[in-house]
């Protein structure tokens, strides 16, 4: 039949043929590649976001930053009027002194109380012995019975004096407490103290880590409540990649496996990244109103499960930025291992040949 074609359409045949050829070659390895290095467009730069806040309230006393800045680890960004906390301070630094004072008071009325037992235990032992000498007297009419109810009730009166005392040493050392430093009412001085010198600290608000001030808008003067996000602070040591992969692409994927990455606003330069961890759930999953497939008319739709790829460290003219649209590229040849064959020999019983199965 070809050869019944006239030369220009044998060459036209040819052609189409040799088209169909290279497109089916070309999809071919399309396909391989897709296989090999599976790749999203919808993926976007993040990084460590701080809420900065204050941890006490007051005016604003001075401002050392500005929007958009590069601060350091521990650079001062502003300050909070520090007066009043000034005075919580001292206030707090008398209340120490008092309690010590009171203490040592109370600690003194412990040793008088003590001091007082002593004595009456002394006159009670006293009074017994004495007791013990005149009342077999009154018994044998040597001396008259008034003597010995007189006696008797001088040892109930200084066993009541020496029970009176021992009562106060006892209330004594219980308004006292633990005697020392560990005194509860100088633990709650000190206590007091050290919230206020924290309170102190708090005035002057710095930078946690290394990074960028943005959405700031702080003045002088302006009052501001504690722990209320003032601004945010970009950290800039660790940037990754938040990419979206299809479900489908994800068994191909595994942790410490090599990505380019391509920014849309540096299309020209290619960064450079690792695969870190694959999300357990897709992202539609944790969305505030996840979608509910048992109930209603369900169509099966391809869920995407976030990547985290972090980013090797970016050179100094191409600055990253979080929220950043990217292209990401992940290379699974890299860590794909070929399964090893194994030989096993079987030895039937009717013959000696080996014969190998591989699995």
């Amino acid at each position: 039949m070809i050869k019944n074609l006239s030369k220009r359409k044998k060459i036209q045949l040819i052609a189409w043929i040799s088209i169909i050829f290279v497109l089916v070659l070309a999809g071919y390895f399309y396909l391989q590649h897709e296989a090999a290095y599976p790749s999203t467009n919808d993926a976007y730069v993040k990084a460590k976001i701080v809420h900065v806040a204050a941890q006490v309230r007051g005016p604003v006393a001075a401002v050392y930053i500005k929007n958009n800045q590069l601060v350091k680890k521990g650079q001062l960004l502003f300050t909070i009027d520090p007066r009043p906390y000034q005075l919580a301070l001292q206030e707090a630094q008398a209340g120490l002194e008092l309690s010590k004072q009171m203490v040592a008071a109370e600690e003194s009325a412990v040793q008088s109380a003590k001091a007082q037992v002593a004595i009456r235990r002394a006159q009670y032992i006293k009074v017994k012995e004495n007791a013990a000498r005149i009342l077999p007297l009154v018994k044998t009419g040597t001396i008259s019975k008034s003597t010995g109810d007189n006696t008797t009730a001088a040892v109930r009166a200084a066993l009541g004096s020496l029970s009176a005392a021992q009562a106060k040493l006892q209330q004594a050392q219980q308004h006292l407490g633990i005697v020392g430093a560990n005194n509860a009412n100088i633990l709650k001085a000190k206590a007091a103290l050290g919230n206020a010198q924290l309170n102190l600290q708090y005035t002057k608000v710095y930078a946690v880590e290394d990074g960028y001030i943005t959405n700031f808008n702080l003045h002088t003067g302006s009052m501001i409540t504690a722990y209320q996000p003032l601004f945010v602070l970009v950290e800039n040591k660790v940037w990754w990649i938040t990419a979206n992969f299809k479900e489908t692409d994800l068994a191909r994927i595994h942790p410490g496996e090599p990505v380019n990455i391509v920014l849309d606003m540096y299309p020209h330069q290619t960064f450079h990244g690792v695969v870190q961890s694959i999300s357990p759930g897709s992202g539609a999953a944790f969305s505030l109103l996840p979608p509910e497939n048992a109930s209603g008319n369900w169509v099966k739709v391809t869920q995407r499960f976030p990547v985290k790829i972090i980013v090797s460290k970016d050179p100094s003219q191409y600055p990253l930025r979080v929220g950043a649209s990217s292209s990401i590229t992940v290379n699974t040849l890299v860590t794909k291992q070929a399964i090893p064959t194994k030989t096993i020999t079987i030895y039937p019983k009717t013959t000696r040949i080996h014969k190998k199965a591989h699995v």
